[in-house]
């Protein structure tokens, strides 16, 4: 995991208001933790129902994947949940089941 993921897992652990660093960027309002990356709104998260929506806002790149990895790996059981990429697709594993990743579509995991 590199310093700016866990810099904004900290972010959202922490309640803060408003974290930015670099391309990424956490707002928290009450329970709800929206996370931007380029300005574009990739992950929703509500920390006491521990949902998690992710979005890859149309842009398939390595950036996105990882920071969308890192939210799911803190919110839910990396072994079997998580996306990846295989003959320039994405796909998402959710409880073990993979499902192609649809673009610019919000996913629950």
């Amino acid at each position: 995991m590199r310093k700016i993921e866990r810099q904004m897992l900290q972010a959202i652990v922490d309640e803060r208001t408003h974290w930015s660093k670099d391309n990424t960027r956490v707002e928290c309002q009450g329970h709800y933790a929206d996370i931007y990356l380029h300005g574009h709104h990739i992950a929703h998260y509500n920390r006491v129902g521990m949902d998690l929506k992710v979005n890859n806002c149309g842009y398939a790149s390595n950036t996105t994947k990882s920071r969308l990895n890192t939210l799911i790996n803190f919110v839910c059981d990396p072994t079997c949940n998580g996306i990846f990429q295989k003959n320039w697709e994405w796909y998402i594993k959710i409880h073990g089941d993979t499902h192609s990743f649809p673009d610019n579509t919000w996913v629950s995991v």
